[in-house]
C-alpha cells in the first residue's frame, strides 16, 4: 500500500481481497449446503481428488486473511494520520 496524500492498493493488495472474498463466498456456501445436505463445498468438488492442492488452497486464503488484517492496520494507520494532519492546519 502506498501512501501519498492517497490510499493506493498494490496488486498483492487486491489478489488477497479477491481471495478473501472468494473465501467468504465458499464458506458461506458450505453453510448453506449443510442446511439441505449437500456438499458445497467448490474448493472441496474442484479439488477433493488432488488433497495437496486443496491444502494448499485454503492456506492460501488464510494468508490472504491474515494479510487484510494488516491492510487494514495499515489503512487504519494512513487514515489516522491524514486526520491528525487536518487538525493541525485547522
Amino acid at each position: 500500500m502506498k501512501y501519498e496524500g492517497q490510499i493506493r492498493a498494490s496488486p498483492v493488495d487486491w489478489a488477497s481481497l479477491a481471495l478473501v472474498i472468494v473465501g467468504a463466498l465458499v464458506w458461506g456456501l458450505v453453510g448453506l449446503g449443510m442446511f439441505v445436505e449437500a456438499n458445497w463445498n467448490v474448493v472441496n468438488v474442484l479439488l477433493g481428488s488432488v488433497p495437496t492442492v486443496e491444502a494448499l488452497v485454503y492456506l492460501l486464503v488464510g494468508l490472504a486473511g491474515l494479510y487484510e488484517l494488516y491492510f487494514a492496520y495499515q489503512l487504519y494507520g494512513a487514515r489516522s494520520a491524514e486526520m491528525s494532519a487536518k487538525e493541525k492546519t485547522a
